[in-house]
């Protein structure tokens, strides 16, 4: 019986190992209450805390974490950068059932890789509150060790409500950027000696020159403002470097030696000196760095648009900084570094790059774009030339005055499922029109990012498309079901810059079916916001509401005097794209009603124009410029010419105090010069 019962416990000890061991996580997602600034908040966080716990796993291992859901309002996990079957990618309605309020689920899968990763929540903006943490999966085979390790999570706050900063972008203010001191204006031109380039800007009806949407409060590494990392001289670390930020890029650098980058979104890759990083939303970088004996060193990650850093002292002994890094000069960069020396930086050996850094004391490029030209596999990569190929070209686009943002000119509700077949290598080609960066992530694959490492091009999950850039990846397909591919800004992807790639003859899986079907499904409803403006002066008033979502747009505009004379616009708007959108309605005075039909088109110098025919064949033209004087003060004009009532034009002044306030001055022509305040609600 003994005999049978130790060959029992034999077979079991050599075959538990084959199937990997089981690891087993219970993460509690629920509201806590923070207060990073000097004002308390409500935020969501995971086994109470922000970031939630790091999961550790080794390849091999099958993983069960339970989420328990104590919240008032859905929610999910998606484990960023993880194979897995699609039931357990975590993105609600599209590929798992949402998590109910107090309900939990279960995730379930083998852990077929080694790496840096992370889990975040794919529903609503509930990612910005808090909820994401790091996963570290250790390699099945060991390898040689660095003396120690860390996990850097890096995020962004903000004290507002996310519902809030979103509905501040759809209403184009420009709040955010007065915020992080990124406004352009034409003083700040005339005192850069950049007056040509912002009006070549504005004469291609490009607007202002923008690196990030949201004005932070402050940044976090491992949910704190700064870090002491214990470590002896000599040391090796390693640093497990997660970008878990809703809407910040960050740029890396350490006060020593160089950064020695070994592995990018998981995978390794050939070690590699470099002296600056930039890190986009959702990748994962692990570095080494050595300990000095002079001192307490910094590794540094200050946002891409130099609004603030967080940093992590390493060692002991006095603080050593990190260099500064220069501003962004927003009037001659596009997306935060000079263009023409990237491209000459990406087209550099490798060998002569450092020389120039080593010589210089500086990187060949201070504002750098992410090194992906360095990053080159530890082995071929190269898709089968014997498999179908197919070819797919993504244009990236967006509008930041209405914060519309569009793979092939469409938002997610109005786009049908990319096409793919099992067995094909799907190569997708970005080309970015915006002048904003994207980070576009791909679930459940690992993709190649062809560069010029050729044969051994590296794997990564997700690639950034620099401003009007272009970049293509490739990569096998071999699961099936819906994945999604989006930008990873957050706010992007409640605005629309998601799509859907979708394997042929493919059977939704019936608990996902199910999901569908429920009335609260929003993965492709398209948000209606809401907002206002009133203007009280002296000699009149005006009130402009609007209600509005991607396409469709409602808006009433009241103007008068004190004296009962007023002029109402009440319009529906179908917005077309940020240049051409067609209207109809009516025009309300107090001697008249009619009907109008027309359309409104951006002219260069980003002139605003507007036409329309009412239904007494009248014709009324109207232009409409605003003018950026310095960060807080601005002109605006507006001629109006009308077949019927012949010419009314307004000039003024406003002087913005807060989001919610400014002071105003204005001449009417039919209503006279008076002063006052202009609130937004």
């Amino acid at each position: 019986m003994i005999s049978v019962i130790s060959a029992a416990f034999l077979v079991f000890f050599l075959i538990t190992p084959a199937f990997g061991k089981t690891v087993e996580y219970d993460l509690f997602i629920e509201y806590k209450t923070l207060n990073f600034t000097g004002k308390e908040v409500k935020a969501i966080s995971i086994n109470k805390s922000i970031p939630g716990p790091t999961l550790y796993w080794t390849e091999g291992d099958i993983a069960k974490v339970r989420v328990h859901n104590r919240l008032e309002e859905e929610t999910s996990i998606h484990w960023h950068g993880i194979l897995l079957p699609n039931k357990e990618d975590g993105v609600p309605y599209l590929t798992t059932p949402p998590i109910k309020p107090g309900t939990s689920r279960e995730f379930n899968f083998t852990v077929k890789q080694s790496g840096t990763y992370w889990y975040h929540s794919h529903t609503e903006l509930q990612e910005q509150k808090g909820v994401y943490g790091a996963i570290v999966i250790y390699p099945k085979e060991k390898q040689e060790q660095p003396d120690r390790e860390y996990v850097l999570v890096l995020s962004d706050w903000t004290d507002e409500d996310p519902h809030e900063v979103m509905r501040t972008l759809k209403r184009g203010s420009d709040y955010y950027m007065l915020k992080r001191g990124t406004m352009q204006s034409i003083y700040g031109a005339v005192k850069n000696k950049a007056l040509a380039d912002l009006l070549k800007s504005s004469l291609q009806r490009m607007p202002p020159m923008d690196i990030s949407d949201v004005g932070y409060d402050l940044f976090l590494i491992n949910g704190k403002k700064e870090l002491s990392l214990p470590a002896k001289p000599g040391e090796t670390i390693l640093l497990r470097i997660v970008n878990a930020s809703a809407g910040t890029y960050f740029y890396l650098q350490f006060a020593g030696d160089y950064l020695k980058v070994v592995s990018a979104d998981g995978q390794d890759v050939e070690p590699f000196d470099i002296e600056r990083i930039l890190i986009a939303i959702a990748e994962t970088y692990d570095v080494t760095v050595v300990v000095s004996d002079k001192g307490s060193f910094e590794f540094r990650a200050t946002a891409q648009d130099g609004s603030g850093s967080i940093s992590a002292f390493i060692g002991e002994g006095e603080h050593i900084f990190a260099p500064d890094i220069p501003k962004p000069d927003l009037y001659r960069m596009h997306g935060g570094h000079d263009m023409e020396m990237d491209m000459t930086d990406m087209n550099m050996g490798m060998e002569e790059h450092m020389r120039m850094m080593r010589e210089t004391g500086k990187p060949a490029n201070e504002r750098p774009l992410p090194p992906y030209e360095h990053l080159r596999s530890l082995r071929p990569t190269a898709l089968s030339e014997s498999n179908p190929v197919r070819t797919i070209t993504l244009t990236l686009d967006g509008d930041m005055e209405r914060f519309v943002w569009t793979i092939n000119g469409k938002i997610l509700s109005e786009a049908d499922p990319i096409i793919i077949r099992k067995g094909e290598n799907v190569r997708l080609i970005f080309e970015n029109k915006s002048m904003m960066h994207h980070p576009i992530h791909l679930h459940g694959h690992f993709f190649r990012v062809l560069n010029k490492q050729g044969e051994y091009s590296p794997f990564k999950h997700t690639v950034d498309i620099p401003p009007m850039g272009k970049q293509t990846i490739e990569f096998y397909a071999g699961e099936d079901k819906d994945w999604p591919l989006h930008c990873h800004i957050l706010y992007h992807i409640e605005a629309g810059m998601f799509t859907i790639l979708s394997y042929e003859d493919s059977a939704i899986d019936p608990e996902v079916e199910e999901a569908r079907k429920d009335p609260a499904n929003n993965l492709k409803k398209d948000m209606w916001f809401f907002w206002g403006k009133l203007s009280l002066l002296t000699q009149m008033g005006d009130l402009f509401l609007n209600a509005s979502n991607t396409r469709n747009i409602f808006s009433i505009y009241r103007e008068a005097d004190w004296d009962g004379s007023y002029d109402m616009e009440i319009l529906y708007s179908r917005y077309i794209n940020r240049f051409f959108s067609i209207l109809a309605g009516g025009n309300i005075t107090d001697e008249d009603r009619r009907g109008v039909l027309g359309a409104r088109y951006l002219l260069p110098l980003n002139i605003e124009s507007r036409a329309w025919v009412d239904t007494e064949k009248e014709l009324r033209i109207s232009f409409e410029k605003k003018l950026q004087i310095t960060d807080r003060f601005s002109l605006s004009g507006q001629f109006e010419y009308d077949t019927g009532t012949k010419s009314e034009w307004a000039a003024g002044g406003e002087w913005t105090i807060n989001k919610w306030l400014s002071l105003t001055a204005r001449h009417h022509s039919d209503y006279g010069t008076g002063a006052g305040v202009t609130m937004r609600f």
